[in-house]
């Protein structure tokens, strides 16, 4: 069974391209994994996983030639994926794809049925930022709760470094995720004002493959998969 993990957050800024660069770090000797850059408005999910090579990446949009989102680009694009060698596939939604993608669960199809008779298994990633950003993050991960009703995995991934000096705000939501039933995982611990957090996001913008950092930021990050990205790492 094909694997489809949506990686969603309306509110921009809060860590979904940091996510699938470190989802295709730990992904890096999977063969059968495919990255999706669905972030129409900068595309950088595509920058940053260059190390992957042409062949594990794609850029899909789904705006018309008026530049107006069109949901049904997205299900068609799922549908060729049925016959794709890949196993297991990763979408980076921009923000206003994620906004958009409760209504096509809960008005355009059938979401449920819809994946099941191609015989995928979806799961849903949403990325909650700390601060300022996180009443927003919230409102869009109920807002999906609601669409999905119970019938999707959802994991929610905490930004950690936007949550420095937040303290609170990272034990509510993990409580919150834990009373609703929700996988909670963490990720993204990287002091930008350190030598190595500052290298680590250097290498990051510059789509670097874990050997091409230098010894210590290489270290840093196998720590962060090995921390953060068991599963991926060893469920190859």
């Amino acid at each position: 069974m094909k694997e489809i993990n949506f990686i969603l957050q309306a509110k921009g800024g809060v860590g979904k391209s940091l996510l699938t660069y470190l989802l295709g770090t730990a992904e890096q000797n999977n063969e059968q994994s495919l990255f999706v850059d669905l972030d129409s408005s900068t595309g950088t999910s595509s920058r940053q996983l260059k190390f992957l090579g042409e062949l594990r990446t794609e850029m899909v949009s789904l705006l018309n030639e008026k530049e107006v989102l069109v949901r049904d680009n997205l299900v068609s694009y799922l549908e060729s994926l049925a016959e794709s060698p890949f196993n297991r596939v990763y979408f980076d939604f921009g923000a206003p794809e994620s906004e958009q993608l409760p209504a096509l669960i809960e008005r355009d199809l059938p979401f449920r049925a819809f994946v099941d008779e191609l015989g995928f298994k979806a799961n849903f990633h949403v990325v909650i930022g700390g601060g300022g950003a996180y009443t927003s993050s919230v409102d869009y991960l109920q807002k999906l709760l609601i669409a999905l009703r119970g019938e999707f995995e959802v994991t929610v991934w905490q930004s950690i470094t936007t949550f420095n000096n937040f303290s609170a705000l990272a034990d509510e939501l993990k409580n919150n995720c834990e009373a609703l039933g929700l996988r909670f995982r963490t990720f993204g611990d990287f002091d930008p004002g350190s030598n190595l957090g500052s290298q680590i996001l250097d290498g990051v913008r510059k789509g670097y493959g874990i050997n091409e950092y230098q010894t210590g930021a290489r270290m840093r990050l196998k720590k962060e998969l090995n921390d953060h990205f068991k599963d991926e790492l060893t469920n190859h």
